[in-house]
């Protein structure tokens, strides 16, 4: 989580090594907008789970890039399991979001075994943690990829914002209330090690890895404002 200030360097320092991601890359500063929709049960237990820090850990959330009634949204586990995140998600029609949370995989279509797969085991832990939809997370995402690693990725999440949501619903629009107002979040992706300039980059602008949760910080952020209840 940096000031723009050091976005803006670190930014600068990449130029001659990252391309735009294939969703940025028409789009005017390689910036598109996502939001999330978490899931968690009445208790928030995979926000606590997130506070305390537990090295084996999950969320579920429900992804879009924009608002379009005719693209897709994408349910999602995002693992974590000490300091690596992997993910398992699935696109399915944003009309039958609401089905596929009561269990009615029929209404994701035809999908691949993988895809598949995959949707089952996040309706398998929806189901299993009572989870059900509580809070949306929106914020625009400039993403770039190593020009020859396409593995390796950097991306820069701005005005992120939180909205509390109980259906399921996963909209960029409406009223959002600021998460952490003039930060940015730099994420640096990649398997195994990080690329020699990217490390040299990070020496540089002295960046220091922590943890961060948009989902924890941004039910903080609307607990504090009496709009969700904390767990």
């Amino acid at each position: 989580m940096v000031p723009e200030a050091v976005a803006t360097q670190v930014r600068e320092r990449l130029v001659p090594f990252v391309v735009p991601d294939r969703f940025a890359a028409p789009l005017r500063n390689s910036t598109y907008i996502v939001t999330s929709l978490y899931l968690d049960n009445r208790n928030g237990a995979l926000d606590y789970e997130t506070i305390e820090g537990l090295r084996s850990r999950y969320k579920l959330r429900v992804r879009s890039y924009g608002d379009d009634d005719r693209g897709a949204v994408y349910p999602e586990v995002k693992y974590r399991e000490n300091r690596v995140i992997r993910k398992l998600r699935c696109p399915v029609p944003r009309a039958g979001l609401a089905r596929v949370l009561t269990g009615d995989l029929s209404a994701a279509g035809d999908m691949a075994p993988t895809k598949l797969a995959a949707l089952r085991e996040f309706c398998r832990l929806q189901q299993m943690r009572r989870a059900v939809p509580r809070v949306l997370v929106r914020y625009e995402r400039q993403a770039f990829v190593a020009s020859n690693d396409p593995d390796v990725r950097v991306t820069f999440d701005r005005n992120l914002a939180a909205s509390p949501e109980a259906r399921a619903i996963v909209r960029a629009h409406g009223r959002y209330e600021p998460v952490i107002p003039g930060r940015v979040v730099l994420e640096l992706k990649f398997t195994d090690r990080s690329p020699h300039w990217l490390a040299a980059i990070i020496r540089h602008c002295e960046l220091s890895r922590r943890s961060f949760s948009k989902y924890s910080r941004s039910v903080a952020t609307l607990a504090s404002a009496g709009l969700v209840q904390s767990g």
